[in-house]
């Protein structure tokens, strides 16, 4: 049996990952200790494996999570040893450099440790099963005090510099649908937000990104201006709600055909008439290129 720890290190997916795919997808139902901590034998760990291949190679994780759990995909060979914590996909690796690069406020080892990390696969992998988790552990370290807000601020521009790269390098393949991403007015953490746009941007959807704290006017003009047949809002926080039911109730108003989406972790339900986006960046993007196209989104 493994704890959380070892079995991140021997599957190349970060903790935090482990626990979203644990609770979304029911991909594995590890043991628990009487304290409470997770195990993970054998077959967990080389289902674990097989999903992030699958990831890797374009699946998004709610079809990964299914093909396992209707076992349409073999396992293959067992799960060998790391190779040291150099050894290519060593996601958690990557991660502790990311943090230790933050809290030195070392700028050429924040770089370093992003492009360690955006090599470990597609960029919708990169973004959910480690840049994702690299940022809440981020906010954790800082929030524990091991990591100062100079820090956590030198790493967030740095993350959002690169993400801005890949927006841009995804601007040829837009050809689709016109969509309008960005955050309501008052919200500050874009990250997310870009991220999904440039995934967005990606699978060919024509996608203007709004930025941060965005005025409900605003939103209504890059709408009516690009002739938007979506617009997703990113909710991040709880304090994000009202803000955000508003820019959609006037969009809705004045465009009533208009798709409003809702994203992030406190998107759901906001407002009669509106779709909720699932959470991870991928699935979120595929969604709503399905729903673009008159298609029934994956669960």
């Amino acid at each position: 049996m493994f704890t959380i720890k070892q079995t991140a290190r021997l599957t190349g997916v970060p903790e935090a990952t482990l626990r979203t795919w644990e609770k979304r997808y029911g991909v594995v139902t590890p043991d628990r200790t009487d304290a409470g901590y997770r195990l993970y034998d054998n077959h967990a760990v080389s289902t674990l494996t097989a999903m992030r291949k699958l990831v890797e190679a374009g699946w998004t994780p709610a079809q990964a999570a299914q093909a396992l759990r209707e076992g349409k995909i073999p396992l293959g060979s067992p799960v060998g040893e790391p190779q040291g914590e150099d050894r290519p996909g060593d996601a958690t690796a990557y991660l502790e450099r990311f943090l230790a690069g933050a809290a030195a406020m070392d700028a050429v080892a924040i770089q370093q440790a992003l492009d360690r990390g955006f090599s470990l696969g597609s960029f919708e992998h990169v973004v959910d099963a480690w840049l994702c988790p690299s940022l809440v552990a981020l906010g954790e370290g800082w929030a524990r005090g091991e990591i100062d807000i100079a820090g956590e601020h030198a790493a967030s521009h740095a993350v959002l510099r690169r993400l801005a790269t890949a927006y841009e390098a995804a601007g040829s393949r837009s050809r689709g649908p016109a969509v309008v991403v960005g955050l309501p007015p008052g919200s500050a953490h874009e990250l997310g937000a870009l991220a999904f746009a440039t995934a967005c941007r990606r699978l060919g959807l024509d996608v203007l990104y709004l930025g941060a704290d965005v005025p409900a006017t605003s939103w209504e003009a890059a709408v009516r201006n690009r002739s938007a047949r979506a617009a997703v809002l990113g909710v991040v926080t709880a304090a994000d709600r009202p803000a955000a039911a508003s820019t959609a109730e006037l969009l809705l108003s004045q465009h009533p055909s208009l798709l409003v989406a809702t994203g992030g972790a406190f998107g759901a339900s906001l407002l009669d008439g509106t779709a909720t986006l699932p959470w991870a960046v991928s699935d979120a993007s595929v969604a709503l290129d399905a729903l673009l196209h008159g298609e029934q989104p994956s669960s």
